[in-house]
């Protein structure tokens, strides 16, 4: 089975990047072009070692060209990119380059599937060619080995972890075989190659979703058992994996899509701010209820208004226009999805509008006593008309790249609810409930309550955000549709809860519609209220937000901490900018010496050292990086090699340009406040 391998679109949930510039466009055809003509050449010499070794160089540019649908075409005015091509003088070898990829790509899935032909056993990973034959066949041709995944299923010989390690692969699951932990560390643990082992395929989905960094696209498996498991079991197994890579992509989006010069446009903000961390344990014993959109939360609205004063209630942003709608003010409100909702439009009553119309003009924001926002959002979500804004760092761990005390949360799910009922564990807060957390559609096809974004079961936002449709069991016990991406939300729910059993912080689901969650009790909102919310808090809960605030002294350190880390930026910008405008001389210079591709490594890796002193470089410059190396691999000519440097460098020019302007301009805002 391919999981992945044979999509014919990007599935909505994997992070697609930006197009690239033509020039860049067309090295990378250009390189493949070459590389595909190398393996024709390969397989008519019938020399299948240098066939594998050449397709493999093509494997991760391909995988990043049709996984962010990288096109020539999208360089041209008009559809026809052949008669495009020829009208331009400056690319008229364009023509005969896409013309000669598109003929070897054919040759070359012709040979790969050759072998599918040859009936599979286990003896064919006795022999290193007819392996690497089989393997040329099963590894799609747009394939990543860096993040990608293999699933061996009952591996008995060990060889098959030689030979693809061998080829660069990095990721591989284990499903039971009789081999043991020691042989794993050996032949894969050493070569620097990520494993999961475990005997039980149910556990499939878990192992998965425990994926640290970018999670694979494309997923494969080969049955190595002596005995093929059967067609039910291997369909259960793909259905687990997609289910485990989706709940991945949620995390990992949640974590890394926050863009990280948001960060760099914030550290004023952020300064002078408070951060939610100060108030960390301050509610013990306070009933807390985390209040979502959901379809059902217009049935427990009303007892949500006789709640207010007995437990700290909090709503994500998307929710309160209910409550205001009934006159409930929230404690805290809570926006930490790091997107633009100035950009993020939607269609509504047969108008286009904005997410920010929605739920920031629409909402008398003044009512709002707290809000929470992220350190990633746009500088203007902190200019809120709201009583009082704090921040946390629900995302990427940035802890020791800044000069603050940041509080890196990890309770990271894939929606804003997560980050809530993750602030109400550590504020103390016990019981917690979920209101409004259906988490699936309505009976009659609504993903949240009525009025709000207007989003169904089938509309195209949900088709492309959301997933495929699954079955699952209700609140009620009945079954009822949700989607892959709020399934991945439920069992993140779930792992958190489980993880907090050992404590004694008792979780309730009053939703009283939607999925079921297993790790919460399940009871009415009517029920949590008069069993868990007894005390009048009265002042208790602005209490602890205002009496708790940092001497002068502190606030003033951090400043000062921030300031220094400010100015010491805008020399190194300056510095990377007088080394990038050595190696662009070298660059342009007609006939290279060796002595000049000497000297431009050595300046290179100066800049590389100087980016090395801010992480942020190495977040901005994710996708560039990732295209030199693939880019290097593939092309080994002086001419192919210096191409990629000098695209990744132009990247790394644009890029320190942004850096220098947002601490430029973070210095004048201290220099204008009264930290000055």
């Amino acid at each position: 089975m391919s999981i992945g391998g044979e999509e014919k679109n990007t599935p909505s949930y994997v992070i697609r990047l930006e197009g690239l510039d033509r020039a860049r466009t067309n090295r990378i055809y250009k390189t493949l072009s070459n590389l595909s003509s190398d393996a024709v050449s390969a397989l008519k010499n019938k020399d299948m070692k240098k066939f594998s070794i050449f397709t493999d160089k093509m494997r991760p540019l391909l995988s990043y060209i049709t996984t962010n649908s990288v096109k020539l075409s999208d360089h041209f005015d008009q559809d026809n990119i052949d008669s495009q091509i020829k009208k331009t003088s400056s690319e008229k070898d364009l023509a005969s380059i896409v013309a000669n990829l598109r003929h070897n790509l054919k040759i070359i899935e012709n040979a790969r599937l050759a072998v599918s032909s040859v009936p599979f056993t286990p003896l064919i990973f006795s022999s290193e060619e007819i392996t690497d034959a089989y393997l040329d066949y099963l590894l799609p041709l747009a394939w990543d080995f860096e993040y990608d995944a293999i699933i061996l299923i009952n591996l008995n010989d060990p060889r098959l972890l030689d030979y693809i390690s061998a080829r660069g692969q990095k990721r591989v699951f284990l499903i039971g075989g009789s081999l043991t932990q020691e042989i794993f560390d050996e032949r894969l643990d050493k070569k620097g190659v990520s494993y999961w082992f475990h005997q039980d395929p149910t556990v499939l989905k878990d192992l998965i979703r425990s994926v640290t960094g970018r999670p694979p696209y494309k997923i494969i498996s080969i049955d190595c058992g002596l005995e093929r498991i059967s067609p039910e079991s291997a369909r259960e197994m793909e259905s687990e994996a997609k289910l485990g890579r989706t709940a991945c992509w949620q995390r990992f989006n949640t974590v890394n899509r926050g863009d990280a010069l948001g960060v760099l446009e914030n550290l004023y903000n952020m300064t002078v701010c408070r951060q939610t961390s100060e108030f960390h344990g301050k509610f013990c014993g306070v009933p807390a209820i985390v209040v979502c959109p959901g379809p059902s939360l217009q049935k427990n609205i009303d007892i949500i208004k006789r709640i207010k004063g007995k437990a700290l209630i909090i709503c994500v942003l998307h929710a309160l226009v209910y409550l205001q709608e009934k006159n409930i003010d929230p404690d805290i409100v809570i926006q930490v999805d790091p997107k633009d909702l100035k950009k993020d439009k939607i269609k509504k009553n047969g108008e286009e509008t904005s997410v920010w119309d929605e739920w920031i003009t629409k909402n008398d924001l003044s009512k709002v006593n707290h809000f929470v926002t992220s350190l990633y959002a746009k500088p203007e979500i902190f200019e809120l008309p709201v009583k009082n804004i704090m921040w946390m760092n629900a995302g990427l761990p940035l802890g020791d790249e800044v000069p603050l005390s940041i509080t890196d949360y990890h309770r990271v799910g894939g929606s804003v609810a997560h980050s809530a009922f993750d602030l109400m564990v550590e504020f103390g807060c016990n019981p917690i409930a979920l209101v409004g957390q259906d988490l699936a559609y309505s009976r009659d096809g609504a993903a949240y309550a009525s009025g709000g974004l207007g989003r169904k079961k089938g509309d195209q936002f949900m088709k492309d955000n959301y997933g495929k449709d699954v079955e699952v069991t209700g609140y009620d016990g009945n079954p009822i549709l949700t989607s892959e991406v709020f399934l991945s939300f439920a069992n993140l729910f779930t792992l958190f809860g489980n993880a907090l059993q050992s404590s004694n912080v008792r979780l309730f689901n009053c939703t009283e519609g939607g999925m079921f969650i297993e790790g919460f009790k399940n009871c009415s909102l009517e029920d949590f209220f008069n069993n868990e919310c007894s005390a009048n808090l009265g002042k208790q809960i602005d209490n602890v937000f205002f009496n708790s605030s940092e001497d002068e002294i502190e606030s003033k350190d951090r400043s000062n901490k921030m300031k220094k880390f400010i100015g010491a930026n805008i020399n190194l910008t300056r510095e990377i900018s007088v080394s990038l405008k050595k190696l662009n001389l070298l660059l342009k210079k007609g006939c290279k010496t060796d002595a000049d591709i000497k000297r431009f490594n050595k300046t290179q890796k100066k800049v590389i050292k100087m980016m090395g002193q801010n992480y942020f470089y190495s977040l901005a410059l994710q996708k560039n990086i990732h295209i030199l190396s693939a880019g290097l691999r593939a092309d080994s000519s002086v001419e192919g090699q210096l191409g990629f440097h000098k695209d990744f460098l132009e990247e790394v020019e644009v890029i320190n340009t942004v850096f220098k302007e947002n601490f430029s301009k973070q210095k004048n805002l201290f220099s204008n406040s009264s930290f000055s």
